[in-house]
């Protein structure tokens, strides 16, 4: 017997003025964000904009919970806090 696979998850948006939707990845697929900062960004490079995001303020929340966020991604792509603080040190921030 085949294994049924779960049909994909997907949430409309509009694009070039026409309706469409899709897909939202699941657990299991690369994630795309954290390989192209690895891809196009070098680790101290990284680090530098980790400590600038995180001392980012602004007078909408909405918009500070998405700068942690991607913050959080970026710190991720790096390997953690530790290698962050370790490669912000270096760079004299």
């Amino acid at each position: 017997m085949t294994k049924r696979r779960d049909k994909a998850k997907t949430y409309p948006v509009e694009f070039r003025g026409r309706r469409t939707r899709v897909t939202i990845p699941g657990p299991d697929e690369p994630n795309a964000l954290l390989d192209a900062i690895r891809d196009n960004l070098s680790p101290k490079a990284t680090a530098t904009m980790v400590a600038y995001l995180q001392s980012a303020s602004t007078n909408d929340a909405d918009v500070d919970a998405q700068v942690a966020w991607f913050s959080e991604q970026l710190v991720e792509a790096l390997g953690g806090y530790e290698v962050q603080g370790r490669l912000a040190e270096e760079v004299g921030l």
